[in-house]
């Protein structure tokens, strides 16, 4: 009676362990975004239904020297109406990402609108796509796989940081 008393909680250790890596092989880092101005950098991250099957939502994990400082939940929901904010600075939206075509099981074309030049409102945008493979959702850029993106600051002679030049994509 003892062995089995052994074996049934030995059972539900390992049951309990196996779903707890299942519930967290859901969430995958799509890119980490870093800038050329400062130590922050943030995750873009996907939290997806078992087997991967649809999107449940989107997180922004920012990091400061290496160390987690917080989390946010992005709603997806809003990518085809005004887009998802990723850095806002006063009233002003930095970086936004948006779609025309975005679907939770099949992906879709987002881009990335990005504000150029703060002091004359200009804006530039990047398109990927989000599109699942066998290992999983991927952001792909050119036909390229794309796991990090370097933000290169917009400076302006007396004026400083006004925008985002540019979008490293690797």
């Amino acid at each position: 009676m003892l062995n089995l008393k052994k074996l049934l909680a030995l059972s539900l250790l390992l049951s309990t362990t196996l779903i707890t890596s299942i519930a967290q092989a859901s969430e995958q880092t799509l890119a980490t975004i870093s800038n050329d101005e400062s130590k922050n950098t943030y995750q873009l991250i996907v939290d997806s239904t078992d087997g991967d099957r649809a999107i449940k939502t989107f997180y922004k994990d920012i990091f400061l020297n290496g160390k987690k400082l917080s989390r946010e939940a992005l709603d997806y929901h809003i990518l085809v109406r005004t887009g998802m904010i990723l850095e806002q600075r006063d009233k002003y939206i930095v970086m936004r990402l948006k779609s025309d075509n975005f679907d939770d099981q099949q992906g879709g074309i987002i881009t990335v609108d990005t504000l150029y030049n703060g002091a004359n409102g200009t804006r530039k945008s990047y398109d990927l796509s989000l599109a699942k493979d066998k290992s999983g959702w991927t952001l792909i850029n050119r036909g390229k796989i794309v796991k990090q993106i370097l933000i290169q600051t917009n400076k302006v002679m007396l004026l400083g940081s006004v925008g985002i030049k540019n979008l490293v994509m690797k």
